[in-house]
């Protein structure tokens, strides 16, 4: 896996000029997540301080569609699993991101307390409903100490399946982040569910197949009282 992590990062800096300062592997049912922290380029900085996030996002896109294209490869070759898809998302103000490859035939599920297995689709459910269509299904995915990964699926309105059809991705990046707005802003709900304090929150969206990835990484220091 190190060697995974650090060829990530040779990826990464051959390409932006500057790679994560820290980069975290891990493998659960032929899902593979990288995390990594203080990824943002000094040409980054610039757009953010002249309030162009926009450029700054698709910017990371299009180099990081090109570097997960290669990586893919690699880690597949490595792994021993044909990776054929990839998801990312990034945080600009915490300076961190996540990246997914998957398999397309997993069917990997968590098996957890059916309780906090419970307690956690409806919280969802709550939560995602003031922002986004209830999904059809839920799957926890990937569950440790720390990170949660959910799988959503029939997520999409049938207006929001027309605009990904029209290709207008740029509005679809702008829904994307008020929705991941919202879930931010419940926090609290989710670390008292889950007894622990949440450092990170991703939502990866794959709009080709109607889902998306909500993901928690919990704070490795503290545990909720």
């Amino acid at each position: 896996m190190a060697y995974l992590s650090s060829t990530f990062s040779k990826l990464v800096k051959r390409r932006f000029g500057k790679g994560p300062e820290a980069c975290n592997v891990i493998l659960k049912g032929n899902r593979f997540y990288v995390y990594m922290r203080n990824f943002i380029t000094p040409a980054e900085e610039v757009l953010l301080k002249q309030d162009k996030l926009e450029l700054a996002v698709n910017f990371r896109c299009s180099i990081t569609n090109a570097v997960t294209e290669e990586y893919l490869l690699v880690v597949s070759k490595v792994l021993g699993i044909a990776f054929d898809s990839f998801y990312h998302d990034w945080n600009y103000d915490q300076n961190t991101g996540i990246l997914l490859l998957e398999h397309s035939q997993s069917d990997y599920k968590e098996n957890i307390e059916s309780s906090l297995e419970g307690s956690l689709f409806s919280l969802i459910e709550n939560v995602g409903s003031s922002y986004h269509k209830k999904p059809g299904s839920l799957k926890i995915v990937k569950f440790t100490q720390n990170i949660c990964a959910i799988e959503s699926k029939e997520v999409l309105l049938p207006l929001e399946k027309l605009v990904y059809e029209k290709g207008n991705f740029e509005l679809l990046m702008h829904q994307a982040w008020e929705i991941k707005k919202g879930y931010w802003s419940n926090k609290g709900q989710f670390e008292l569910l889950f007894s622990r304090l949440i450092e990170d929150m991703f939502l990866m969206w794959d709009y080709k197949n109607n889902r998306h990835y909500l993901i928690f990484i919990f704070n490795k220091l503290y545990t909720m009282k």
